[in-house]
């Protein structure tokens, strides 16, 4: 009988085994009454959209990291599975997309600064008080970018803003409160870090001191701050990106007077993506709502004019939570079809954190009251159509899945936080942000983003099988895949 129960019991152990690998499950737009329709441009596309061919064509993107990026040179730098994953595509050699892991900093040797980053500061010395009375934190600078250029040969070329702002906030805001029980520095590991288990130590460090504290202090009174943060970012990096150069701008700029010049200028550049992961995703839909309905045209206006915000992870839905107000929501200024952004949501169906948003935002329709006169029925071209307008931009859906089982031999459970950071790991999501999708199929026609015989259709074949979740080598910026 125990014999029958040993082999019954790995009988059913082993049929749990599987192995994942990466899958598109549905394209999905909120225009549409159909799945697995959706289209949208890659960044190729949308590089071409101000040239004609004749010259390099180039496409800047700001890069928006997410909750629980510390500014650890110990760590893969920031964005750099990303300009990876597209120096990859285009079948580039290491060296040409190496980046530094910090901020204006040489990628050989830290302590040298490069004059490709700019500071963003406060307009003043913000003075928060905390919970024990007569102790404050003080804040005044805001954030870094630097400037990473990838040239992928032929006439396309890639200039990444990266925008790091949450070392600032931790050392000022959050280590604070919660620094006492952060991991520490590994000379010196934190005490009560040092007494957890070591899975429960790490996931307590990456999911709630280096992580959800970054969330709450996003929708505190200092979210504002990080928001004023990336504008500065932005108007920097489209003065940058206009010929007018870090140099001439200074080391140091606040976010105003930043802006304030960027206004004053006559910026014509090649037009801006984003890339967010993450609580970096609301950051941008924030800011770009505020542009869309400040009855205001400036720098922003036009960065986000027929543009693409590719949202990794996004914890729009879930942190929007927080924007339930009894004050009536404003409508954003009609834009035309050809300057209405898009968000392009790719979300690992397996993540924690992430609600798609074409599900978000029927949801949120049906579950809502409206008056008779405001009814939507979603089941009508014109009436989605309103929808959209009501939002100001279009919503396209990409579930995926990839993240591999915990347990070789247990299907039922997979990385959580690989689920959720790992999207720029994928080879077949970069090639469709290069190259858009097409009424729910990867964009193959004249995109030099598909050099790789591999990367073709929708399920595609995996051209990398290295394991992506192992640690870089520090000093490189990327490791080369298996050939």
């Amino acid at each position: 009988m125990l014999r029958l129960f040993i082999v019954l019991l790995t009988a059913l152990f082993v049929s749990g085994c599987a192995t994942s690998s990466f899958e598109v499950l549905d394209i999905n737009a909120l225009s549409s009454d159909r799945d697995d329709n959706g289209s949208f441009k890659g960044l190729e596309r949308l590089a071409q959209r101000k040239n004609d061919g004749s010259q390099k064509i180039r496409v800047n993107i700001i890069y928006l990291h997410g909750i629980g990026y510390i500014e650890n040179p110990e760590d893969a730098p920031l964005a750099n599975a990303f300009i990876a994953g597209v120096a990859d595509a285009y079948n580039n050699d290491v060296e040409e997309k190496s980046v530094a892991s910090q901020c204006g900093r040489d990628d050989d040797n830290e302590d040298i600064k490069l004059s490709n980053a700019i500071r963003i500061t406060d307009t003043k010395l913000r003075t928060y008080k905390t919970t024990l009375p007569g102790s404050t934190v003080k804040l005044t600078d805001l954030a870094c970018m630097d400037r990473q250029v990838l040239d992928v040969g032929g006439n396309i070329e890639y200039v990444i803003y990266r925008v790091f702002w949450d070392d600032i906030f931790w050392e000022n805001l959050q280590a604070p409160h919660v620094g006492q029980d952060a991991r520490g520095v590994a000379e010196k590991p934190g005490f009560l870090s040092s007494l957890r288990r070591k899975y429960n130590g790490q996931l307590k460090d990456k999911l709630v001191n280096y992580g959800f504290s970054d969330a709450v202090v996003y929708l505190g009174p200092a979210g504002e701050q990080i928001r004023d943060a990336v504008r500065g970012a932005m108007c920097s990096a489209a003065l940058d990106a206009a010929g007018f150069g870090f140099r001439a701008q200074g080391p140091r700029v606040n976010h105003i007077d930043i802006c304030q010049v960027a206004a004053l200028k006559d910026i014509e550049s090649e037009p801006f993506a984003f890339v967010t992961e993450s609580l970096g995703s609301k950051v941008a839909f924030d800011i770009m709502r505020d542009a869309m309905t400040d009855g205001k045209g400036n720098v922003y206006d036009d960065m986000i004019k027929g543009t693409q915000f590719f949202m990794l992870a996004n914890q729009v839905p879930l942190l929007s939570l927080s924007d339930i107000s009894e004050t009536e929501r404003m409508v954003p200024e009609p834009y035309s079809d050809e300057d209405r952004p898009t968000i392009i949501a790719m979300s690992e169906i397996n993540d924690f954190l992430t609600y798609e948003l074409v599900p978000f935002y029927r949801n949120l329709l049906s579950r809502t009251l409206r008056e008779t006169d405001g009814a939507i029925d979603m089941s009508i071209d014109t009436e989605r159509a309103k929808l959209i307008d009501l939002l100001g931009f279009n919503v396209v859906d990409m579930r995926v899945e990839f993240a591999e089982p915990v347990f070789p031999f247990v299907s039922g459970f997979v990385d959580p936080l690989f689920a959720h950071n790992g999207h720029v790991k994928q080879p077949e999501i970069i090639a469709y942000m290069l190259c858009g999708a097409k009424d729910g199929q990867l964009n193959v026609d004249g995109c030099r983003g598909l050099s790789s015989p591999y990367l073709r259709g929708k399920n595609l074949i995996r051209k990398i099988v290295a394991d992506p979740r192992l640690p870089e080598p520090k000093g490189e910026a990327a490791v080369r895949a298996a050939q």
